[in-house]
This record gives C-alpha cells, structure tokens and sequence, in this order.
C-alpha cells in the first residue's frame, strides 16, 4: 500500500484527508501546502526522534498528525494529547480520514443537523476521560468517528480504532521526571529543525504568571527556545505579567492583546468550528507569530502537577477542555500544536506521588495554588518566586465573548435564515434578542468576577464558562463549521 498524494491550492496548509478505497491499492491524500508527504508516509507532525525515519507512529510523544504504511496497513496517527484529533467517515466512497472536520464534511458531502444544540458537549466530553468521551458525530452520510489518544487503521478493507498503550516511564524522582522533560525537547528540538524537512519550524513558548507555561518555557529555553507568547491581561482586566516572566527565563516576550481578536473578519469561526467554543481565540491575533512555529503549551497543567488531584487513572481525566478549540485554527495559520505537559500523562500516578514527596517540599508554597512541581523548575531557572504562581487567573474567552459585534450579527442572520430547520423537527428556534443576551452576560460576567477576585471562593468559579452556553449561542458551532467547511470545497477539485 502507498499513498497518491494531490496538493490543494489555497487549501490551509497543514490540513489533509485520506480516501481509503477496498478498489484502490493506492491511499488518496489531498493536502495544503507544508503537509511533508513521503513514498510511505505523510504528516504535520513534530516527534522526539529522527524525521527522516518517520517513525511518528511509534510513539506517545507526537503533536501534529499525520499517516503511515506499516506492515501491510495505513496508521493515521492522532496526537498524544486529548487537545487535538483525527476523524473518520466511512461511505459508499470508502473511508475519509482527516485532521479537519470542516475538511472531511466538505469533501465527502455530509452534513451535520443544524439544531442539535450539543455539540460543545459532545466535543467537550474529553474531559471525563479517554473512555467515556462522544466518540461520534450524527451526519447525513452517517456517524463520523473522533479519535483521540489513538489510531485509524486501514488493511485494504477494514477499519480498526485503536487506542494507545501505556509506555511507563521512572518517575520516582523529581530529576528523572525532569530529565525526561528536557532530553525529549531536545530531542525535539532537532527534529523540527531537520535538513530533510521541506518546512522547518522553530519553538514558540507561551508565558503567564501562572504556573504551567512558563515551566514549559523554562525547559523550552534550554532546548534553543528564544520567544515566549504572552497576553496582556485577564478576562478580568488584571495584568498577567507573561512578558515579565519570559524576561527572567532569557525569553523574548512576544506580547499580544486578549481583545484584539475583535478586530479581525470572523476569526473566532475556526476555533468554533473546532468544538464549539472559542477559548483559545485570542491567539488568533498572533498568527504572524504562530505562523512555522510548534506551539509550546501547558495545557492540562491544573491536574498532572496539581497536589490534589482526584483521578489518578491512565484515561486522562481533565479539568476542562482547553486547548482543543485550537484545532482548526492552528491548519490554516499554520503552526503545530505541543502541550508537553501531557508527555508521560498516564503515568499521572507517579507524578502527582512527586508532587507530594518530601523531597519537593521546599517548593510546596502556602496556600491553595501549590504546585510543587513546576514552581522548582521555573525557580531554578532564575525566576523569583513572588514573580509567579500567587493567584490563580483565567484568560481563556468564555461563551459570553467570543463572537465580536460583526460576527454577532452575521451569526443571527444565519439563525434567521434558517429558522424553519428548528420549526422542522418541533423545536424551538433560538432567541435573537440582543437585550436577552446582554442581561445574561451582565449577570453571569458580574457574579464570575466577585468569585474570582474573592480569596477560597475562586476554586468555586467557572474558568471560561464553556459549560454554560446561551440559547443564542449554543447553535454558533454548526454556523461556524459550515462557513469554514465551505472555505475547502470552495478551492477542492476532486476531477
């Protein structure tokens, strides 16, 4: 088996889908621009280990996807982190494999229902675990299958899903768990620089005055990283002094504002697209920046450093379902994605025992915001301790914000138009009313802040609000998924 590869123009450019065929020997692959493609393998992907021996199928350590012939099969490798994913659509065609739901709806024809009004809980369900998420999604063509943590595989005719197994690492001391760490970004390091790859790429870190990025940054920098991104503020308006962070660790600070996404023509429509939030949206005025770059993040921090973390089982149980929102978006900016606090996350076990070992103790700060873990790494790199880690603050976009006034009423025209699809099926269509919607979010956004800002209570707090959508804004997911998938079919020639 091998793969026929076919470039589409003006298509994003790390996006692709597979057409797997009983009829054809040969695997069809349409892609943008810096997808690598090889005689027998094919990804936008970035590994701990030789590019050129394509080996990303081999390990849990990958961000990016991408596909491999290997032993007489096709292995569509997904992420080893639940922030992104692979999808799947068998039809009378054959078997659609793809890194983009907008991509895979556009060119195999599906669609989705308009009104279900679920779909971010769908996508969302991750975080209770690798074995109880929304495996599907309903379409006119039938079930779409999501796969996290796992792999596709094609034997010329049949289909298999596959999850990963464990790899069990020594984590018993905090020096092992950090050299861990760092050999693999090293490792890394010189597989997104090799000669061999038509595309390189270079780290982009991320700094906060929290703790997760910048204990990212900090091993980051040693492995040749020289940028931070950072954002100015809270969704609160409280500073979030990344740049002063990233300053310490010997990182340029690259500083962006949380609200100039506003400014940009219906941005917020790729990450919705995603899962139906837009968390992550204030990256999207970094797309210059993002742009070549591996996206070095701390995503899922809260729980594998966390001292008190509950769930200690392999299924990589979070605490919410950030980061995901990035996975469309990051296809057409171009930039691959790498939380590498998920590398060795089902070992959580072991690393929460690390947490609370006595030899982390002087790193264990008073309070309910200790993470042990990260605050020895980020002090060892020369940030003072006051500079960081002292109150827990969230800038992630919540339901009630990521539409900007432009997008609000593109978005209600829509609803508008398509208001016999709810009438249809007996349903009621969604309000439309502004004052509605801005009595909502004075209420929820005013209750939310005085939790945050208030010492015990902040725990109490939703971070982001992705789990409480409006009635108007609980159907922007399938508005959003068909403007972008209508982005692919418009340059997609199947002749």
């Amino acid at each position: 088996m091998n793969f026929l590869y076919h470039m589409v123009p003006n298509w994003p450019p790390l996006a692709w889908i597979a057409l797997c065929s009983e009829k054809n020997s040969a695997v069809t692959v349409w892609h943008g621009n810096r997808v690598e493609t090889h005689d027998h393998w094919f990804c936008e992907a970035v590994w701990p280990g030789a590019f050129e021996e394509g080996n990303f199928d081999q390990t849990d350590l990958v961000a990016g996807t991408g596909g491999r012939c290997r032993d007489g099969s096709i292995v569509f490798v997904a992420p080893g982190n639940t922030t992104d994913r692979i999808l799947s659509l068998l039809t009378d065609k054959g078997l659609f494999v793809s890194n983009s739901l907008a991509c895979l709806l556009a060119v195999s024809g599906a669609e989705i229902n308009l009104t279900y009004p679920d779909y971010y809980k769908d996508f969302t369900s991750i975080i209770y675990g690798l074995s109880r998420y929304k495996r599907t999604i309903l379409t006119s063509l039938g079930d779409i299958q999501i796969m996290m943590f796992g792999y596709i595989v094609w034997d010329s005719n049949k289909v298999a899903y596959i999850p990963r197994t464990l790899t069990r690492r020594n984590f018993s001391s905090f020096a092992r768990y950090e050299q861990f760490l760092q050999e693999n970004l090293n490792k890394l390091a010189d597989n997104i620089a090799a000669r061999s790859r038509k595309h390189g790429y270079q780290f982009l870190a991320t700094a906060s005055s929290g703790y997760d990025s910048p204990a990212i940054a900090a091993l980051a920098y040693k492995a040749g990283c020289k940028d931070a991104l950072c954002i100015d503020k809270d969704r609160f308006g409280e500073a979030e002094n990344g740049d002063q962070v990233a300053a310490y660790l010997g990182l340029n600070p690259v500083c962006i504002a949380r609200d100039a996404w506003r400014e940009l023509d219906r941005v917020e429509t790729f990450f919705l697209a995603a899962d139906g939030t837009a968390e992550a949206v204030s990256l999207a005025s970094a797309e210059a920046e993002l742009s070549g770059r591996v996206l070095l993040t701390g995503y899922h921090g809260d729980k594998i450093w966390a001292k008190d973390t509950k769930d200690l089982g392999e299924d990589v149980v979070r605490g919410d379902s950030s980061g995901l929102s990035l996975t469309e978006y990051r296809l057409w900016a171009g930039f691959i994605h790498c939380p590498i606090t998920f590398w060795g996350v089902q070992q959580i076990r072991d690393i929460n025992h690390l947490s609370n070992a006595e030899e982390m103790r002087s790193w264990d700060v008073v309070g309910n915001y200790s993470r042990p873990v990260p605050r020895r790494i980020i002090e060892s790199a020369g940030v003072p301790r006051e500079a960081f880690g002292i109150t827990k603050k969230a800038s992630a976009i919540g339901f009630s914000e990521f539409l900007s006034p432009a997008s609000m009423e593109i978005y209600r025209t829509w609803l508008a138009k398509n208001r016999m699809e709810w009438l249809k099926r007996g349903r009621i269509p969604p309000p439309l009313s502004k004052d509605y919607e801005r009595i909502t979010q004075n209420i929820s956004g005013a209750m939310e802040s005085i939790l945050h800002k208030t010492p015990l209570l902040w725990r109490f707090a939703p971070e982001n609000s992705l789990d409480r959508p409006s009635q108007l804004r609980q159907y922007a997911f399938a508005w959003a998924i068909n403007e972008v998938s209508a982005r692919y079919d418009l340059h997609f020639d199947n002749s």
